[in-house]
């Protein structure tokens, strides 16, 4: 393939990885859309299948009652407990329930004693292992009846207005988070927004929150009293209110703390009220609360219902896996608030978020074409950049390709022409190779010929040698027979014979013949061994025979290589084992793995074991020859098949003696042969071979 050619399968290959890059960023978004309706829900009632707990499972968990103030639909309480949901809602040792007092809108005092009542009979069917309250009601409900409800058992507050230290000081089952709004703070970074403003108007009700906040307002009026003037609405009706903030001018902002009851008790949300208030203002309104973002306020130093509630739970892991008591820790009491404003807000009344303070959180600021797809806009560039990159480098490869093309035109004639010269002689050195190959592979066959042929040779002499012994025993006896009968024949001739001298004459004869069998019986062993180990080395044909008796005909007409060492062999085998194997290769196979010991395993004048072990297993025969001699090294031992290899090359070896036995297992016999070694203990080779005499059958 040409330059070309893999540049635009480059060029395609990128252009598919944008493509996927972009499906990668849409599934993205759907997962995050996922995940945004998830959280939707995260505050509803339980699925059915979730209350479908086992029960000595649900025995285990620990029971927390949430008892929150107000009721559910309040944004700071759904705050409030998504931050004790992040910390303890995944637990699977803790069990949350959520009740609420709804104190916002029922605050007479037979509401609270028939609530009260029916806490006694709630508290009789569950049992609560640790309570965390929300908001001042909550708080002092649980605290005033502590001991019938809730004896000897954890709670921890947070979002609290009307905490006092010394009430529950000496409670050692209480600690938890104290709500501080931070007004003062806030009013000065509205001043610094709006350097202009000359009046500050409060919006406030007489709810519990509202009485907090009147307070902390009287405390901080006195440091601003030279800046700006304060004006406070409160008492009035939701119309009288909004009639007084559509009057407002330009010069004034407005502080919105809560406003849930007017002076007709009429009640209304924070969103409500929030939203009504800022539809009638032409100036911008400030406050303290999160949950007013969105609802018209530019934003403030606020106090985060989700902070209180993560908070609270914190505090309660360290008592419930720490072990620690309330009493041990720490009221937290610092503000944990943070500067929060709308973008939407900023926008309508010209601030910039360079005039923010540092560390400001915008809340609802568009999210920009970069920012939404940052991941994308930069593959894209990189992708851009690498094809320009490419088609630069491609640019230069053509004008490079048109110079070199010409080049090549005018070496191709005179390459063509070394070629033919070059081609001519690698046809006369092929030829050459070939050749020596052919005769390579002569030789090598001459050389394992040779190899069989002087392994038979070393049979035949030491058999002559052994056929001398018993033929030679028996001549010498028959010798003093026949000198034994002439003595008998002349003094029988003579008539001087006694019973004695036949008697004696017997006994010779006897001892004779005893002689004469005996080793005429043993060179008529050796011979038929001989001449059955080479009929089969000459045959090379494959037969069925019993394994026992072949191999000791085979250790028979080996044994003349062992009389002349001091070593001795030990072999057993199975008498019901059958093959059908070549005879022949099996005789050359054990008379060069004897030759490799007798060579290599042992020094001269030293003794030695050689043993032989065959044995079934399953269709197998496995030989295993061991001797214990000066074993390998593992260099050696890794080329003790190769052909030629030889540690004796001077002394008697030819280098193919066990890779004559290595072709004839593997290539002759279809078998394995595996060479086990270690220096000073032996050496070990396994052989095993398939049993086929069931085949031939």
């Amino acid at each position: 393939m040409g330059h070309l050619g893999k540049v635009s399968l480059l060029i395609v290959f990128l252009i598919s990885c944008l493509t996927g890059l972009a499906a990668l960023f849409i599934n993205m978004q759907n997962l995050s859309d996922v995940k945004m309706e998830t959280e939707k829900n995260s505050y509803g009632i339980l699925p059915v299948n979730t209350m479908k707990q086992d029960t000595l499972y649900d025995m285990a968990r620990k029971n927390i009652l949430v008892l929150n103030s107000y009721h559910a639909d309040m944004l700071w309480v759904q705050a409030e407990e998504k931050g004790i949901r992040s910390i303890l809602g995944n637990d699977t040792k803790i069990r949350l329930y959520f009740d609420y007092m709804d104190t916002k809108r029922n605050i007479s005092n037979e509401y609270m004693k028939k609530f009260y009542e029916l806490y006694l009979e709630k508290c009789k069917n569950t049992h609560f292992d640790a309570v965390i309250v929300t908001d001042d009601a909550a708080y002092r409900f649980v605290l005033e009846h502590q001991q019938e409800l809730f004896p000897d058992i954890p709670i921890v507050f947070c979002g609290i207005n009307f905490f006092e230290n010394r009430e529950i000081q000496r409670n050692p089952w209480v600690t938890g988070v104290a709500e501080v709004t931070d007004m003062k703070r806030t009013v000065n970074a509205a001043l610094k927004l709006h350097p202009n403003v000359k009046k500050i108007v409060f919006i406030n009700d007489e709810s519990d929150a509202g009485k907090v906040n009147h307070q902390l307002l009287v405390k901080i009026m006195p440091e601003f009293i030279d800046r700006v003037e304060f004006t406070l609405f409160e008492k009035m009706t939701m119309p009288a209110l909004l009639k007084k903030v559509s009057a407002l001018d330009n010069d004034s902002l407005i502080v919105l703390m809560t406003f849930n009851v007017d002076e007709d008790q009429k009640i209304f949300s924070y969103e409500e009220s929030a939203d009504l208030i800022a539809a009638k203002s032409k100036v911008p309104i400030y406050c303290t609360w999160d949950f007013y973002l969105g609802h018209g306020v530019v934003g403030g130093m606020m106090t985060s219902g989700y902070t209180q509630g993560e908070k609270a739970a914190q505090l309660m892991q360290k008592i419930l896996y720490e072990g620690r008591s309330p009493a041990d820790i720490p009221f937290v009491l610092e503000s944990i608030n943070h500067y929060m404003f709308d973008y939407n807000e900023m926008k309508k009344f010209g601030i910039q978020q360079s005039m923010l303070p540092a560390g400001s959180i915008i809340v609802n600021k568009p999210v920009t074409f970069y920012e939404t797809y940052k991941n994308l806009v930069w593959a894209v560039a990189t992708v851009v950049l690498v094809l320009l990159f490419m088609v630069i480098v491609l640019v230069m490869n053509i004008r490079y390709r048109r110079r070199g093309e010409e080049k090549i035109r005018q070496l191709n004639a005179a390459l063509e022409s070394r070629v033919l010269e070059r081609t001519h002689d690698l046809q006369e050195t092929n030829n050459k190779l070939t050749a020596t190959l052919v005769d390579l592979k002569q030789m090598r066959t001459h050389l394992i010929e040779a190899e069989k042929m002087a392994s038979l040779g070393e049979l035949v002499a030491g058999v002559a040698h052994e056929i001398n012994t018993p033929v030679g025993n028996s001549i010498t006896a028959i010798s003093h027979l026949d000198t034994n009968n002439s003595d008998f024949n002349n003094k029988f001739s003579m008539g001087t014979m006694k019973k004695s001298d036949l008697e004696n004459y017997l006994a010779v004869v006897h001892s004779v013949v005893k002689i004469v069998f005996t080793n005429l019986t043993r060179a008529a062993e050796l011979i038929r061994s001989f001449k059955k180990v080479a009929v089969d080395q000459s045959l090379e044909e494959r037969r069925i025979f019993c394994l026992d008796e072949y191999m000791n005909d085979i250790l028979i007409s080996l044994k003349p290589q062992l009389k002349k060492t001091r070593h001795k062999m030990i072999f057993h085998c199975p008498a019901d084992i059958t093959v059908y194997w070549d005879p022949g290769a099996l005789w050359q196979i054990m008379a060069n793995l004897l030759s490799n010991s007798l060579l290599h395993a042992y020094e001269e004048d030293s003794e030695g074991i050689i043993a032989i072990d065959v044995y079934k297993d399953g269709e197998y025969i496995l030989i295993k020859y061991a001797d214990d001699g000066k074993g390998m090294p593992p260099e050696v031992q890794k080329k003790i098949f190769e052909p030629f290899f030889t540690t004796k090359r001077g002394s008697g070896g030819s280098g193919l003696g066990m890779n004559i036995v290595y072709n004839l297992v593997v290539f002759k016999m279809n078998g394995t042969i595996e060479c086990n070694s270690n220096l000073e203990v032996g050496t070990e080779f396994i052989i095993r071979i398939r049993n086929t005499e069931q085949d031939k059958g």
